[in-house]
């Protein structure tokens, strides 16, 4: 079974996690769980809603008020969401790194076979002499 399908009723929730549920229908009112609402409106926690329960529980065990631990929550949330979407970016992009290098190995390669080309007798590592530069007296025009 998925961790995502829900299937516990709130008793099962508040037993399997340790929190009366009087106080899991106050997390939903906070909007720190969402369980599934069946078409009779009746709550259905799957098993990772009892994981984040037991996350509030332990953040409430620390000290820090239903507020705090909204904040916290959010904060992991798109923390986890970012994490996947910077896996997804490294992914999609290792195709055009790849790319990217051959490429530039292509570039190298067809240098070298243009010196060889113009220059017979020069070496692919050798390299195009450039005249000497003239020294800048001002009286040249822009």
């Amino acid at each position: 079974m998925d961790a995502h399908h829900a299937v516990y009723p709130i008793s099962v929730a508040s037993e399997l996690s340790g929190v009366e549920p009087q106080m899991l229908r106050v997390y939903e009112q906070r909007g720190l769980v969402s369980p599934f609402r069946t078409g009779g409106g009746t709550r259905r926690y799957s098993k990772d809603d009892i994981a984040r329960i037991a996350d509030i529980t332990s953040l409430l065990a620390e000290g820090l008020n239903l507020a705090g631990v909204g904040q916290v929550l959010k904060l992991r949330d798109q923390t986890h969401q970012l994490a996947t979407e910077l896996g997804e970016l490294r992914e999609a992009s290792e195709p055009h790194r790849e790319e990217i290098r051959q490429l530039r190995q292509e570039n190298h390669d067809l240098r070298a076979e243009l010196v060889q080309r113009n220059h017979p007798g020069r070496g692919p590592t050798q390299h195009r002499q450039t005249e000497p530069s003239q020294p800048d007296d001002g009286s040249r025009k822009a």
